[in-house]
């Protein structure tokens, strides 16, 4: 067996063993999910969503078994968690390094092996002898050797613990009394989530008509006349009924008098037109007096 196939081998071996440990976590995370919401009723969560409201009471058969919905989504439920739990744990795993483990678990292997890999294609008497002396010595290699014991016990442990958690109580229909909405009750009530009530801004408190100013200067509107300070006195911003021009500073304001001329006294029923005085064509004199002293009859 040449060097290559060597290398291969324990590469497969490793992901062989590292696929077992996923798997492992895996399926213990499945199982002591499903036992948790069965003991918690979470099945009740379905009959809170309406797009699942026309599966709730079904069954749905699978080879001789018949399969209530609430116990399929369940189970549905838990794979997918588990599926993203153990993504979760397992995404930060180092990818082993075949060499590294192989020349620490074989100290006669150290620095010659990855030495021997990197002149592979080369061909003279040193590197011959290396190769050929490494291929000796890997003979000795054997791939359980790199399968973490005790990883793999934790592994079958805890998934042997949880499987028969999930034994117990399913066969024995074991439930608390706590629903899905005693759950959701108690985190509506947490301190952190609970919203806390907060007067709208632009309203008026209750009780406006006996309630004052607030410390920011806004003046209830139906409390007492505000006063404001200007250069050192006190005005008064109420309005007399009536006036509608606001106010003006004694010291800034002009007083104007107006002088109006009055009017001479006539008869406001007639007023005679300027034009009975303007000159009139020759020969039509009277005719137009007349007809102008008709109409303002």
């Amino acid at each position: 067996m040449d060097i290559d196939k060597f290398i291969k081998k324990q590469n497969s071996a490793l992901k062989r063993y590292r696929r077992i440990y996923i798997l492992l976590d895996f399926a213990a995370i499945s199982f002591i999910l499903y036992t948790l919401f069965f003991i918690f009723n979470m099945e009740g969560v379905f009959s809170m969503v309406s797009i699942f409201e026309l599966h709730i009471g079904s069954t749905y058969q699978l080879m001789d078994y018949s399969i209530p919905f609430e116990t399929l989504g369940l189970a549905v439920a838990s794979v997918i968690l588990s599926l993203i739990i153990t993504i979760i744990l397992h995404i930060r795993d180092k990818r082993s390094n075949v060499f590294n483990l192989v020349e620490n678990k074989y100290p006669i292997l150290f620095e010659r092996l990855r030495t021997a890999y990197d002149n592979r294609k080369n061909s003279n008497i040193i590197v011959d002898n290396l190769l050929t002396n490494v291929m000796m010595d890997t003979k000795t290699v054997r791939s359980s050797s790199f399968l973490n014991k005790k990883r793999l016990a934790f592994g079958i442990i805890a998934l042997l613990a949880t499987s028969s958690f999930f034994t117990y109580v399913t066969i024995l229909d074991y439930r608390t009394d706590i629903t899905p909405e005693d759950i959701s009750k108690i985190i509506e009530e947490l301190p952190l989530i609970k919203e806390e009530e907060t007067q709208p801004e632009g309203l008026l408190p209750e009780g406006g008509d006996d309630s004052e100013g607030d410390e920011g200067g806004n003046e209830n509107l139906f409390g007492e006349p505000a006063i404001i300070v200007i250069e050192g006195e006190e005005v008064d911003l109420t309005l007399p009924p009536g006036t509608g021009q606001g106010f003006t500073i004694k010291d800034e304001g002009e007083i104007r008098t107006e002088d109006f001329e009055r009017s001479s006294a006539y008869d406001i029923r007639v007023i005679s037109s300027q034009a009975y005085y303007e000159s009139l064509p020759e020969g039509y004199d009277d005719i137009i007096k007349a007809y102008f002293e008709e109409m303002a009859q």
